[in-house]
This record gives C-alpha cells, sequence and structure tokens, in this order.
C-alpha cells in the first residue's frame, strides 16, 4: 500500500486537513501546535476504522463524526475510499437500534472507488457492491471490515493491514512468557519476509523467531545495532525462568532481548536498556523486514533517541525508505537537516484549517544548500515561521 492522498473534516472544533499528497518519504516539519501529529494521527484512525480492529478501539471512537477521503495504490492498482462517520452516541440509546445496542452505528456513508469503477456505495438505506444491491449489513463496522472475505475487497484490507503504528509505539518493559508450544511457530515462516509481514507479533517475540530461524538476518540486526553502540559486543534474545527452572519444569519461560555490553560481567535485558536502545531495536526488529508497501507512522521520531543514535536511526529509516512509506513528524534540528528537502512537507494551520506544502516546490528551498543553510531557510520561511494562524 501507498497512501497517494489524505484530507479530513474533523467532528473536534471543525478540525480540517485540506487535501494533501503524500510521497514515499514524507517527513512533517512545522512549528508546534500547526498539526504534524493530528495528521499522523488521523492517519492512523482511519486505519483503524477500516480493519474494524476493537484493540484500536480508542482510535475509532477519536474520528467519529468525521468523514475523510484517502487515495491509495496496492499491488498495482488504484483506489479511493470516501466515508462519513456518525458521531458518538450513548450505549444502549434509543436511536441505535436493538441490533447494534452493543455497538452503535459506526459508518453514515462510505464510497470506493477503484480507478473509474466503484466497488461501494453504502448509505443508511441502501448497500450497493459492484453496483448491485447487497443486505444491509453492520454500520459498526466499515465495509471493507464486513467484506475483507470477498475476493474484490480483500486487497484492500490486506493494504490497512501493511500500517504500522502501535508496533513501534508499545515498548515492552519486560520479556514475553512463551510456553513449548511456541517451538510449533517456527515452522509457520518460510522465509524472513512472511516473518516481517506479520506484525501482530510482539518484539521480543519477533526477534527470537528471527534468531531461531534465519540466524542470518537476525545477525544483519546485531550488525546494525552494534555500529550505532559501539560498547555493545552482542545482542541476543535470551531465555530465563522468571520462577526458576526446577519449579517451572522448563514448561514455562520468558524471552527478552538483550545486550552485552564490554566491562559488564552480566546481560543487560531489555528492560534495563536506555531508552535509546529500546526503541532503535524496535525499528531494526519491526522494520527491517518488514514487506514492500508498509506505511509506517512515526510521531517525534527523536523522541527518547539520544544524540548518539540520531544519525544511525535517520540513516536506518532513508535505507528503507525504496520499499516502505515512511510519514514521520520531527522538531529536532539533526533529523530535518539530515533529510533532503525534497521529503519535506511544511504542516501550516489558520485557525482550524491545515494545509500541507512540498517544501521541494518552494523557491528558496529548490537551490542544492548546505544541510545547515537548508535548516537556517527552512526556519526562516514565511510558511514555517508564521505556520500558525488565528
Amino acid at each position: 500500500m501507498r497512501i497517494l492522498t489524505f484530507e479530513l473534516q474533523g467532528a473536534q472544533h471543525g478540525w480540517t486537513l485540506e487535501p494533501m499528497a503524500l510521497d514515499p518519504f514524507n517527513l512533517l516539519v512545522g512549528v508546534s501546535g500547526a498539526g504534524k501529529t493530528r495528521i499522523v494521527r488521523a492517519i492512523e484512525q482511519v486505519c483503524a476504522v477500516a480493519l474494524g480492529d476493537k484493540e484500536a478501539g480508542e482510535h475509532i471512537e477519536a474520528i467519529r463524526g468525521a468523514s475523510f477521503a484517502i487515495g491509495f495504490e496496492h499491488e498495482g492498482l488504484t483506489y479511493r475510499w470516501e466515508a462519513e462517520l456518525e458521531p458518538r452516541v450513548g450505549i444502549g440509546s434509543e436511536d441505535q437500534g436493538a441490533l447494534h445496542a452493543a455497538e452503535p452505528p459506526l459508518v453514515r456513508s462510505e464510497r470506493i472507488h477503484q480507478g473509474e469503477r466503484t466497488l461501494v456505495e453504502r448509505t443508511p438505506e441502501r448497500f450497493l457492491l459492484n453496483a448491485q444491491t447487497i443486505p444491509k449489513l453492520d454500520r459498526a463496522k466499515s465495509a471493507i471490515a464486513v467484506l475483507k472475505e470477498d475476493p474484490v475487497m480483500l486487497p484492500l484490507y490486506v493494504a490497512f493491514s501493511r500500517c504500522i503504528y502501535r508496533a513501534l509505539e508499545t515498548l515492552p518493559s519486560h520479556g514475553v512468557q512463551l510456553t513449548s508450544s511456541f517451538e510449533h511457530q517456527k515452522q509457520r515462516y518460510a522465509s524472513a519476509a512472511d516473518l516481517g509481514a506479520d506484525f501482530s507479533l510482539p518484539l521480543h517475540h519477533k526477534a527470537e523467531l528471527l534468531q531461531a530461524v534465519f540466524p542470518g538476518t537476525f545477525t544483519g540486526i546485531e550488525e546494525a545495532f552494534l555500529d550505532a553502540f559501539p560498547t555493545v559486543e552482542r545482542l541476543a534474545v535470551r531465555r530465563y525462568y522468571a520462577l526458576g527452572p526446577d519449579l517451572m519444569e522448563g514448561k514455562v519461560y520468558s524471552i527478552a532481548l538483550a545486550v552485552k555490553e564490554s566491562g559488564v560481567d552480566e546481560w543487560v535485558y531489555f528492560a534495563d536498556m536506555s531508552s535509546g536502545m529500546q526503541r532503535y531495536l524496535s525499528f531494526l526488529v519491526h522494520l527491517s523486514f518488514a514487506p514492500r508497501g508498509t506505511v509506517v507512522l512515526i510521531d517525534e521520531l527523536e523522541s527518547s533517541l539520544g544524540v548518539n543514535c540520531l544519525p544511525a536511526v535517520t540513516r536506518f529509516l532513508l535505507s528503507r525508505a525504496p520499499d516502505l512509506q515512511l510519514i514521520l513528524t520531527s522538531h529536532h534540528p539533526y533529523i530535518i537537516e539530515q533529510i533532503p528537502p525534497s521529503h519535506w512537507k511544511i504542516v501550516t494551520r489558520k485557525g482550524s484549517r491545515v494545509r500541507v506544502l512540498d517544501a521541494g516546490k518552494i523557491p528558496a528551498m529548490a537551490e542544492e544548500r548546505s544541510h545547515l543553510d537548508r535548516f537556517t531557510r527552512l526556519i526562516n520561511l514565511p510558511e514555517y515561521e508564521h505556520g500558525v494562524q488565528g
């Protein structure tokens, strides 16, 4: 999947994102309060609506009452999905009807186009699939989620499943407890790419499978990590028994990423690593073998990363840019300086309306300049300096 265009009319305070174009690599820059985080969160919320993911229920609730349109391409075909969502209502209110007492209606209307062809046209009164009337289905879910088993709609469900955000933000504070049945999972993945495409796996779980089944690829992750942290001599996923191996008889154990540092006798487990180490490991494990067409959303890339981590993280993400679509936000001068202006998207806001400008199309940014000069020019642009207006 690659997102081509995105626009949204929010329910809260009339927040509106004007139509914006997205490239394979996008760095959203702008003053605080311009709307960078809201854009990333809005894309997350739309993905959650598409999948009907109950685990991301907070994202779905946050976007209620909004209308949006997202254009994207997947497997050589272009799509446009437009939807208008119902506002929040109290659980069990009379206007929900008996059928949806537990799950209030979410979708008021939606249209899905594949090129010039209309796949879905849905209103409260009717539901058309390929121009044929079908029974009105559960309005607590999107057409993409409800019809995910249909051969025509399955590619759309797969496309939105290729969007990563929670996996990169949810860093486990400790290892993962596993049982002996975990050994059977090792047969499920024919290649590192198959494993990389399984975004449901927790960090330590995926790292253990890489180390056990694809040791060569895990070595590549280890080498990249050691390059960023010269005091680290080894990276491994280690097994331990929280209650003692005798008591548990080896049937239940925990695993966690751990490092061996020079001058330190004991292994340092993930929970005791620096936040920068933890976050960089999350990027390496989840993104090194993510399949082509994966959309990666990262808000405030520099968060929890020390100065010594920033060069390695920036290089790594740029190296994955040909295969992944990255949508990032950052305030950090180093990150902004190291990423070419052709990837910058300047976010501005006037009142509740947000616009996104391509920095590469602004004449002052078009000339070849040093990294520092490009950053200086950016922060002095009127579009940046006056990024938030009443």
